[in-house]
This record gives C-alpha cells, structure tokens and sequence, in this order.
C-alpha cells in the first residue's frame, strides 16, 4: 500500500507544516528560577498539597510544599485553580520511530524478517529515533513529558532495545538507551514458532538458554558447532536480559501465559514487564508476588481474541488493588499518535474502580520505577527533575488541556502541527489566495 504514496506530496506538505519545538531554554539560562504557586499539587509520592508551592531551580525540584514564599528574581506562575502533577510518562510506544504508517520511508516501528532480515533483539531503537517527528510536539502539548521508544517485534520473536526518550525534541532528548527488551507471546507469539505457545516457549527458553551460554564465554561459544538461526548479535543483546540488568517487555494477554511467564522469570531470575495483560486480573496475586509490572490498556472491555475472553474493564483497578504495578498505553497502531490520551484512559480506569491518586501514580512514577528511573523523574519531589504539567482542571477529564509543560525544568513550546492547521483553516471563507496560503509559514 505505501507504493501508492505521493511522496512528494508528502515531502511538500511537511515541509510547509512541520513546526521546530522551541523551547525557552536561553530565556532560563539568565533566569534558572521558576515558581509554580498556589496550585493543587498531586506529587505522585503519596501526597496532594492544596494552594501547593513548587521551586524549580537549574532544571530540578528544590522545594515543595505549601506557604512557600517565590525566591527573589524567580519566573513567578500563579497556578491557582489549576492542577499540578508529574509530567506524563508513557511507558511503551512508538514515538519517533513512526510518522505515516503505510509509508515504509517514514516508518520504522518493526522489521520484517520476511524479507530476509535475521535479528531482532539486536535491534536498537537509538538508531531510528526522530528527535522531529511532528508527533513529539503535538503529544508534549498533552502533557506527554517521556516516553520508551520501543519497535514492534513483527515476525520476530524479538523487537529489539527500546529507549526512554524526554519530549523536548532536543538533540540530546535520550533519557536511557536500551532501557527495555521488546519480545511478543501468547498468539502472536505462536504464530511465529510453528502455531503453537508450545513452540513460542519453547523457543523463548531456548533463546534464553543460547544467550547464557554466549554470556558465560563468547570465545568459547563461536568456536563451537551451533545452529545458524540464532544470531550472534541477537544473543550479545540478550545478555543484558539474563543477568537481570534490563528489563523484558512481553506483549501477551491470557491468563495460562500469564503463568507461564511468571515460571519463566522464577526459572531464569529475570526482570519482566507485561504488555497488554487483558487476562491479567485472574492472576493478580501470583503477579503481585513475582513483582512483575503490568502496562495496560484500560480500555479493553470485550474480547477481539480467544485469550481475551476474560477481558474486563476493572482490570486495572483489580491488579492495583492486589499490589501490581500498572501503567497505560495506546493500543496497537496508536502508540505514537495518541499518548497523549493516556490521561482520559487513566480517568476511565478511576470511573472503573481505580484509586484516583493510583491513576496519576500509573501516568508518571510506575513507569520510572519500571525502567530504574524513579530517582530521578516521576514525582514531584525534592532533588528530582521537574518534569511537570500545569492542567486547567482535572487532568483525568477529557476537556482538560495543559497550561504549561516543563521538560528537565524548561517550559516548553506548546504550538505543534494540529495547531497550525487549526489556524490556518478556521476561516474557510473565500480570498484573494487558495486556503492552503494563506497566513501560516
């Protein structure tokens, strides 16, 4: 289908609309203060404080609370009647790595080792993230303030490294390379080991198995006899997986693997993150225990599939409730156009069952705990970066947008492609010029 794409069009239509995210970052190098004053803070650390005070200094949270008084010199913003919370973190999408989906060109969220390609978990998304893809600036403008850029495995077992990314759209906006392992069971994975989740686990131990075995003495691993089908570089990836450094994202849905991944992470001590999980609720306890983390969609209510059949949408609020570890995200295909979403999926949940104040956790400081971040981003705290977000209201509602948006401390230009379009094409009415220039750059 992407053969039939005008390329060039494409190229003119971007190349008239896209906007460069400017942020304010020389007006902060003479003045490095800034005083959010008078709002609803929710920290994400357990504590909301009314008519709450938050100091930014040089890019980090220095004081928090209520009553504070602004320091002389410091960028004052009167946050009355507004809400203040953690910038939102999305813990699995494609941003950066996807602009148009039916355009090969412009689309780089997953392989097909159809045509030939071998790896997968080698696969680093370092290596085509866009810093300018349009998509980051107009998900920042909804309070999206870091996200993990991560590939979709296609046909392999494997997706390869993911990345936690700031929404900055500057040069150095890499928070953690490698952050996370993408790998994909249940169904899908049965599709691509023979037809079976027999042969998917099966061929999951067996990876696993291989990737030791090259950790434990790469010299002595190449010189032996061994099959060709695993390659050398999917397996030096895999190491960082099984020795427990990096975490290994699985994208699966019923509750028999749901259990079967609980073994695997007993049996091979590894650190694992469920993707999707809409079974997830029936195993709550088993998952609580084994401290594996869920990311969900909150949305999925009836089942597209066999393994959704116990699809709920209390999922979340059951999982919380029982001590699991939960966060959002888009459902497949809309993991970079829409994170900005996360929010109102986060205020079905609380509709659902789900604690208020669990929700927020779930949009900012699960996620930085998932990928070791959590010392440094996702609550406002003392001593962390201010990654934060001044709402208009109730950050849960869907009429709710930001008011300002602070990235490592820097607020953050708002203005995005949706927007320009927006004010180029509100008065439809007859001119001198066609619509397409007129005003606008």
């Amino acid at each position: 289908m992407s053969a039939m794409i005008n390329k060039p069009i494409i190229a003119a239509v971007f190349s008239v609309f896209a906007l460069t995210a400017v942020n304010e970052a020389a007006a902060q190098t003479a003045n490095s203060t800034t005083a959010i004053m008078n709002g609803e803070v929710h920290t994400a650390a357990g504590d909301v404080i009314k008519n709450g005070d938050v100091i930014i200094r040089d890019g980090v949270i220095v004081q928090v609370g209520a009553d504070l008084i602004a320091p002389t010199g410091a960028r004052v913003i009167d946050a009355s009647g507004k809400v203040v919370t953690p910038g939102v973190f999305a813990p699995l999408s494609s941003i950066g790595l996807l602009e148009i989906s039916l355009d090969e060109e412009a689309n780089d969220a997953g392989p097909n080792r159809g045509d030939g390609f071998p790896l997968g978990a080698a696969l680093d998304a370092v290596d085509a993230y866009r810093r300018t893809s349009t998509l980051i600036a107009i998900n920042r403008a909804g309070g999206v303030t870091r996200a993990l850029a991560a590939a979709n495995p296609g046909d392999s077992l494997f997706g390869g490294r993911g990345a936690v990314i700031d929404m900055s759209g500057a040069v150095d906006s890499v928070t953690k390379p490698r952050a996370a392992q993408i790998a994909m069971m249940g169904s899908e994975g049965a599709s691509r080991a023979g037809g079976t989740r027999m042969g998917a686990w099966a061929f999951m131990r067996e990876y696993l198995d291989e990737a030791r075995s090259y950790a434990a003495n790469p010299n002595a691993y190449v010189r032996r006899n061994r099959e060709d089908r695993f390659a050398l570089s999917d397996l030096k990836a895999l190491g960082a997986v099984v020795s427990g450094a990096q975490p290994l994202i699985v994208h699966l849905n019923g509750e028999a693997d749901i259990r079967n991944l609980i073994r695997l992470k007993t049996d091979y001590n590894l650190r694992v993150i469920i993707a999707g999980g809409s079974e997830a609720w029936r195993a709550a306890e088993p998952l609580a225990a084994a401290d594996i983390a869920v990311i969900l969609d909150p949305m999925v209510n009836l089942p597209s599939q066999f393994e959704d059949l116990g699809a709920t949408l209390k999922n979340a609020a059951r999982l919380n409730a029982a001590g699991v570890k939960i966060a959002f995200y888009n459902p497949p295909g809309f993991g970079a156009h829409n994170l900005r979403l996360l929010t109102q999926q986060a205020g079905n949940a609380v509709a659902e069952g789900l604690p208020y104040e669990a929700a927020i956790a779930a949009l900012t400081i699960n996620p930085a705990e998932m990928f070791g971040l959590d010392r440094q981003l996702g609550s406002i705290e003392l001593g962390k970066i201010a990654d934060i977000v001044i709402w208009d209201g109730d950050p849960l509602e869907v009429t709710t947008i930001p008011q300002a948006v602070f990235i490592n401390g820097v607020r953050q230009d708002l203005d995005n492609r949706q927007a320009a379009l927006l004010s180029r094409y509100r008065d439809l009415s007859r001119g001198a010029l066609p619509l397409a220039y007129r005003g606008g750059e």
